[in-house]
């Protein structure tokens, strides 16, 4: 005779729903990483480039665009070789980094695997030319 009060799941259902999940997480988990990996690079892509548009705003400032004379590079170092960090001088020695010191920080910091696992980083260089000055990034990755 069965019992009809019985209102739980049987061992077997419960591993065949935990198969279930184990199998879909390890197809959805990679592609999951990616999409956040992405999402970090575009996050270090924008702030790369709010810097090169606070250095055109700030190069309007004569006094700080008459301080530079010879190409400027602004370059992310780190610890063993990783690129990570750009901390702006902030003791008026450099105008130009005491001003973006000002407007975005001291510090910023990549949060993306892809930069900072690189042995090169981002490098933002100013470039006194005839006519002005000329911004712009190379080891960028897209």
């Amino acid at each position: 005779m069965k019992k009809t009060n019985n209102k739980g799941f049987s061992l077997v259902e419960l591993i065949i729903v935990i198969a279930i999940m184990a199998v879909l997480m390890t197809v959805l988990a990679p592609q999951f990483l990616k999409y956040v990996e992405k999402s970090r690079l575009q996050k270090d892509n924008s702030a790369i480039g709010e810097i090169e548009s606070a250095i055109n705003v700030a190069l309007a400032d004569e006094k700080i665009s008459d301080s530079i004379t010879a190409s400027y590079p602004i370059t992310f170092s780190g610890t063993s070789g990783v690129k990570k960090h750009i901390t702006f001088s902030t003791d008026g020695t450099k105008l130009l980094e005491e001003e973006l010191a000002d407007v975005l920080g001291s510090t910023i910091t990549l949060s993306s695997k892809t930069y900072t696992k690189e042995t090169y980083g981002p490098i933002i260089t100013v470039t006194v030319s005839g006519n002005g000055f000329s911004v712009s990034k190379t080891n960028i990755i897209e």
